[in-house]
């Protein structure tokens, strides 16, 4: 079993959610799910991931990350946005700490939105 799959298998048993009730809110056989959670299939596509999260209530990135991929969501915005693409760069380039990563953040929820 991979670590993606057992996840997923311990929030939903968490939530006393059964895996035909879960694969049904997403839109998924049960066998599929199934071998998801044992580690017979990869991690299922982005859009899966972000409907399993939805309906598991987790954090979408929590998902991306054991999944080893990127939110695609996020992919568009870096190809989109080419100054968000450079203050990724520079936070690699600077090898900023979690807690001045946090710095940053909490500086950016403090501009005004438009």
């Amino acid at each position: 079993m991979n670590e993606f799959g057992r996840t997923v298998r311990k929030i939903r048993l968490a939530q006393n959610r059964g895996l035909r009730e879960t694969a049904s809110d997403i839109g998924i056989s049960p066998a599929y799910l199934s071998r998801i959670e044992r580690g017979k299939e990869p991690p299922p596509a982005p859009t899966i991931i972000k409907e399993l999260a939805d309906v598991l209530m987790v954090e979408p990135e929590q998902l991306f990350r054991l999944a080893a991929v990127t939110d695609p969501d996020i992919l568009a915005l870096l190809q989109t946005r080419p100054k968000v693409n450079d203050l990724v760069r520079l936070i690699m380039e600077r090898d900023l700490s979690d807690a001045q990563i946090d710095s940053v953040s909490r500086a950016i929820t403090e501009i005004p939105q438009r």
